[in-house]
C-alpha cells in the first residue's frame, strides 16, 4: 500500500489558550472545500465546547470528541486507537485533523500511527504547534509537555505577537534550540500564509525523522491539574458574570465556554492566565457551559460560586 492510498493526518498542538481552534478554522477555510474532513476534538476536561466554535464556520466536517484526558496518555490510548479506526471506517474522511489537548504529550505520535489498526489507514502529513507569545514563558510546571509538543512539530507558529512583541526574540531562540528542523512563523489570530498546497508538504515529518531519538522517551501520564466543568440552564446577568469571572480567572490557567445571560443574549468566554475576553455570539444554542483548568480551585467550588454570585451572593 502506498501513501497515496492512505488518509493524511494533521496534528495541531499548543498549550491551553494558544489559539489551536482558531488555527483549525484557518485550515478548514483553506483546505476543506470539496474534501470529506474529519476533526478529532480532544479536551482534557470531561466536556468539550470547541466543536460548537468550529461549527460556526459553516464548513462541513465530521467530528469525533474524546474528552477527559489526552489521547496520547495511556489512560485513553487504547480507546483512542479503536475510536479513530472506527471513525475512519464509518465516515471515510479524506483528511483528518486532530486538535490535541493543550496538556498533551504527543512525543510518540509517529509510533502511535504505526499501530496495526491505523498504519494502513492514515499517514502523518504535518504537525503544527501554536505558541502563545504572551504566555509561553509563564507555563511553569507544564513546560515539559509543551517542549515535547515543540520537539516534534514541523511548523511552529508564534501566535499573539501583537500582545507579546517584547519576548518574540527570546521565544524564537528557545524554539530553535528545541527543534532546529521546524519552520517558525509569527502571527496574530493565527493568520498565516499557506504558501504551498497542503498535500505538497514534505512526507517525512520531523516526528518521523526523530522517531529513533524519541523511541526511548516514555510519554507523560495524566497531568496533575484540576479540571472544572459547569453546565446549567440557569441564566446570569452580565454584571454578575463579570463579578464571577473576576473572582475565578486568577485561580485558573484557562477558562472557556458559553454563557446564557438573563437578558436572553449569549456570550462566549475565552480566558487565559488571568485575562478574559467576553464576546456576544449568535450561533450557540445550548445551555451555559464553562470549562476551566488550574491548580487552585475545585469543580464543586467553581459551580457553587457561580450560583451564589448569580443569585447576588
Amino acid at each position: 500500500m502506498t501513501i497515496n492510498d492512505k488518509i493524511p493526518f494533521i496534528l495541531v498542538t499548543g498549550f491551553l489558550g494558544s489559539g489551536k481552534t482558531t488555527f483549525i478554522k484557518r485550515l478548514l477555510d483553506r483546505y476543506s472545500e470539496g474534501m470529506r474532513t474529519g476533526i478529532i476534538q480532544n479536551e482534557y476536561a470531561s466536556a468539550n465546547i470547541d466543536t460548537a466554535d468550529l461549527q460556526s464556520t459553516g464548513k462541513k466536517f465530521d467530528v469525533l470528541e474524546i474528552n477527559n484526558g489526552s489521547v496520547f496518555c495511556v489512560c485513553l490510548l487504547a480507546n483512542f486507537i479503536d475510536s479513530l479506526a472506527n471513525f475512519i471506517d464509518e465516515y471515510q474522511p479524506e483528511m483528518i485533523i486532530l486538535e490535541a489537548s493543550g496538556l498533551s504529550d504527543p512525543i510518540a505520535v509517529a509510533e502511535l500511527l504505526q499501530h496495526e489498526k491505523l498504519r494502513d489507514k492514515i499517514y502523518l502529513l504535518h504537525i503544527w504547534c501554536i505558541i502563545d507569545a504572551q504566555n509561553y514563558l509563564r507555563i511553569g510546571r507544564m513546560a515539559d509537555r509543551v517542549k515535547r509538543q515543540i520537539r516534534i512539530a514541523d511548523t511552529l507558529i508564534i501566535n499573539k505577537t501583537d500582545l507579546g512583541e517584547n519576548r518574540i526574540s527570546e521565544i524564537r531562540d528557545e524554539l530553535k534550540s528545541l527543534n532546529s528542523y521546524a519552520d517558525i512563523q509569527e502571527s496574530s489570530y493565527c493568520k498565516v500564509e499557506f504558501d504551498r498546497n497542503l498535500f505538497d508538504l514534505p512526507v517525512e515529518t520531523v516526528a518521523w525523522k526523530r522517531r529513533n531519538n524519541h523511541s526511548g522517551i516514555k510519554p507523560s501520564g495524566r497531568a496533575e491539574i484540576n479540571t472544572v466543568v459547569l453546565k446549567t440552564t440557569f441564566q446570569i446577568s452580565r454584571t454578575q458574570l463579570s463579578k464571577f469571572i473576576a473572582e475565578v480567572e486568577n485561580k485558573l490557567i484557562r477558562i472557556k465556554g458559553f454563557i446564557n445571560l438573563s437578558n436572553g443574549r449569549k456570550v462566549m468566554i475565552q480566558s487565559g492566565f488571568g485575562k478574559t475576553g467576553i464576546s456576544e455570539t449568535n450561533y450557540y444554542s445550548g445551555p451555559t457551559e464553562l470549562i476551566g483548568l488550574g491548580y487552585e480551585i475545585s469543580s464543586a467550588e467553581f459551580g457553587r460560586r457561580f450560583h451564589e454570585i448569580r443569585k447576588g451572593g
